[in-house]
């Protein structure tokens, strides 16, 4: 059976590891700033997400732009 593979736009890609730092940063501030939860649970929480964004930055080939 062939594997199929879904091509996605360099744009498209680059919103989706944008919105994922994103989400770190929320994550980070309502820990900090409220008491939805502890803030060490949200730093941890936006690390992975950091991480997570930078690992699928650099297996899509998404560069920052310096501009």
């Amino acid at each position: 059976m062939p594997k199929e593979v879904i091509n996605v736009s360099k744009n498209a890609k680059t919103a989706y590891v944008s919105i994922l730092s994103l989400i770190g940063l929320i994550v980070l501030l309502v820990g900090l700033f409220t008491d939805a939860y502890d803030f060490i649970i949200g730093l941890i929480i936006a690390i992975v997400c950091w991480s997570g964004s930078g690992i699928l930055a650099k297996y899509w080939g998404v560069k920052k732009e310096k501009g």
